[in-house]
């Protein structure tokens, strides 16, 4: 009992002090394990708590208006070329903010929901775009609710990827700078789509994605599976891969490009320069050290941030929901001020490194 009390991690009393708002606010599960378990709901009731999922993060959220976004139509990757194209929405930045005049980098913002669903609402494209004076887009990727599971989630994000390479010119960014960001789930396919990608000859200019789900394994190693915050518990976290997996759930041969975690050092050589930012009272903490140890073994550029007093999704929910000017807001804005600045670091320095691939090569 004591130990059952020692992993439940929902209580303002295991937040930073500046954290304790937004921490209550996360203070009740959507319920994606319930939903998914359910085999009495319909694709279409399972939609309808998407939706309604979508709509109570909006509470969280500054209101933007979407009036500076551009959605385009992006045919399947060439795995599903037949796939239902997909929507890629793009924001520039305000006349006068742009960073640079031409070639400019791109954001890419993978959303997250659990693979259950998309919020790509809560992607702030156009904050994001007037922030960091470059174009930043999102899609819409199918999921679990839909009926969907590996590797169509991932067919869909290699599509949005290739749209916003193959259009450079006329988006005005360079294919060779686009960078990916996820939170979540969204941290997961992002760094999923590196080996994806990898797997094709391509490599993003970097990846910075927050508290990823990593792998779909109960690994011995991994004890913080055992926490349960509020927002996303280990039964959500199971059920969500078993439902995503589908046939594969518990082989052997369950690819990087699905689970990162399953990767080896040798599929890590030659990805793309990864920002990875865990939450200490999330249940994927243990995974992020294991998978950010393999990319520093295998020579990628690579930076891991636990935050502590945090649980899962509750700094960036802070950074939205406390105002800037309030003392108790430090925390998260410190939060902000590392990702800022490790998203600048990528659009002004090319932090791959190719060489790795060779030269981990004649090392073995």
């Amino acid at each position: 009992m004591g130990l059952d009390k020692f992993r439940i991690r929902d209580d303002v009393k295991w937040a930073h002090p500046e954290l304790e708002q937004a921490y209550s606010l996360m203070g009740g599960s959507v319920g994606y394990a319930e939903v998914l378990l359910n085999d009495d709901l319909s694709n279409e009731e399972r939609m309808k708590f998407a939706e309604h999922a979508e709509d109570g993060f909006k509470d969280y959220l500054p209101d933007y208006d979407w009036s500076r976004v551009t959605e385009y139509e992006a045919p399947g990757c060439v795995d599903e070329p037949d796939a239902p194209l997909v929507k890629v929405l793009v924001a520039n930045p305000r006349e006068g903010k742009w960073r640079y005049k031409r070639n400019s980098p791109c954001i890419l913002i993978i959303p997250g929901g659990g693979l259950t669903t998309c919020f790509r609402f809560t992607a702030a494209i156009e904050d994001w775009a007037d922030k960091f004076g470059v174009p930043v887009a999102t899609l819409n990727y199918r999921t679990l609710c839909m009926g969907a599971e590996y590797p169509q989630p991932m067919n869909d994000c290699e599509a949005a990827y290739n749209y916003l390479a193959d259009h450079a010119k006329e988006l005005n960014i360079s294919a060779n700078k686009i960078i990916l960001h996820g939170n979540s789930s969204g941290g997961h396919l992002s760094l999923a789509l590196c080996h994806r990608l990898k797997k094709r000859g391509s490599t993003p200019r970097g990846c910075m994605v927050w508290v990823p789900i990593i792998d779909d394994r109960p690994l011995p190693q991994y004890r913080s599976l055992r926490i349960n915050s509020a927002f996303w518990g280990g039964s959500d976290a199971a059920t969500s891969a078993r439902e995503y997996l589908g046939k594969l759930n518990n082989s052997v041969d369950v690819p990087a490009e699905a689970f990162p975690g399953r990767a080896t050092v040798e599929e890590c050589v030659g990805l793309p320069p990864t920002f990875i930012h865990a939450m200490a009272n999330d249940n994927g903490t243990d995974q992020a050290y294991d998978y950010a140890s393999k990319l520093s073994a295998a020579g990628v550029y690579v930076e891991l941030h636990n935050w502590g007093g945090s649980q899962h999704c509750s700094l960036s929910t802070a950074a939205n929901v406390l105002d800037k000017d309030d003392p108790t807001a430090e925390y998260a804005q410190l939060f902000n001020k590392v990702c800022e600045k490790e998203l600048i670091d990528m659009f002004a320095n090319d932090l791959r490194r190719p060489w790795t691939v060779e030269e981990f090569n004649e090392a073995d």
